[in-house]
C-alpha cells in the first residue's frame, strides 16, 4: 500500500531528511478484491477476496477468466434484482472469445486449418499452402463474441464494453482509487461508498459526454486549387472561394 515511485526535491541533498519520504519495504500478504457497483454504492454479495501468489507486479497475473466468470455466476448475477447494464473494459480476462467466433492464428498447424475451413464449409484448393489456408481463415473470421457477454445476456442483462485505453470511462477505477488513497493514508475502513460513487459516476458522464459532443467534428478546411496549365506561379494557388 506504499507508491513505488515519488517526486524528490532535487534542491536538497540526497542526504537530507526533505529529499524524499523514507518509504519502508511492503509486508505482509496481497490481496485482490473483486467487486461490482452501481451509483448508489457496492453489490451487497457481490465481493470476492483472496490472498494473492505474488508479493508484487499487476494484479492482472492473479486473475484469469475461469475464476472471473466463476465469480460472475455465483455472487454477482444472483445479486442482481432487475435488468441491468454492466459496463466492462478490456481485462484479459473479460475478453475470453467463445469456441464458435476464435479464428486460427498463425500458431494454428495446418490440419487445424484445413478442419476449421471444412466446419464452416469454406472451399478452398486441395493443393493450397498452409499460409493461403490461413489468409482464408482470415477472410472468412467471424464476428468476435466473448463468453461472458453471452452469459449476462442469458441472465437477461445487457452488456456495455468501454473503447480501449479509456479509464476515465470506468467509474470503479476512480472508486478504487480513493479506496486506496483512504486505506493507505488512514488505514481506516472505507465507508464513504455512496459519495464517492456518486462523484466517480458524474466525472465518467461528463467524459461520455463531452467525447459525444465531439464526435464526428472536423475542422473545415477550404479546398486549395491548383492549376497545372498556367506557367504564372502567383497563379498556382487560386482563391478558394472560386470555382
Amino acid at each position: 500500500m506504499h507508491p513505488s515511485r515519488e517526486w524528490v526535491d532535487t534542491s536538497q541533498s540526497d542526504t537530507s531528511d526533505s529529499y524524499s519520504r523514507q518509504v519502508p519495504p511492503g509486508e505482509g500478504e496481497r490481496f485482490v478484491i473483486v467487486a461490482a457497483c452501481t451509483v448508489n454504492g457496492f453489490i451487497e454479495d457481490s465481493f470476492l477476496c483472496f490472498p494473492a501468489k505474488n508479493k508484487s507486479g499487476d494484479y492482472h497475473g492473479e486473475m484469469n477468466a475461469t475464476l472471473f466468470i466463476r465469480w460472475l455466476t455465483t455472487s454477482l448475477l444472483p445479486a442482481l434484482a432487475e435488468p441491468s447494464v454492466l459496463v466492462i473494459d478490456n481485462a484479459p480476462y473479460h475478453n475470453k472469445q467463445t469456441e464458435e467466433s476464435r479464428c486460427p492464428t498463425t500458431a494454428t498447424i495446418k490440419p487445424d486449418l484445413i478442419k476449421w475451413l471444412e466446419c464452416r464449409k469454406i472451399k478452398f484448393p486441395l493443393n493450397a499452402t498452409r499460409p493461403e489456408l490461413l489468409q482464408l481463415c482470415k477472410q472468412n473470421r467471424p464476428q468476435t463474441q466473448y463468453k461472458i457477454d453471452d452469459i449476462i445476456r442469458s441472465w437477461g442483462h445487457e452488456v456495455v464494453r468501454l473503447p480501449p485505453a479509456h479509464p476515465e470511462l470506468n467509474a470503479i477505477k476512480q472508486v478504487w482509487g480513493s479506496m486506496k488513497r483512504i486505506v493507505r493514508c488512514s488505514l481506516q475502513r472505507f465507508t464513504r461508498t455512496k459519495e464517492v460513487w456518486e462523484g466517480a459516476v458524474r466525472r465518467a458522464r461528463a467524459f461520455e459526454d463531452e467525447y459525444w459532443s465531439s464526435d464526428n467534428v472536423h475542422n473545415r478546411v477550404d479546398p486549395v486549387i491548383i492549376n497545372f496549365n498556367s506557367d504564372d506561379e502567383d497563379e498556382l494557388f487560386l482563391d478558394s472561394d472560386e470555382d
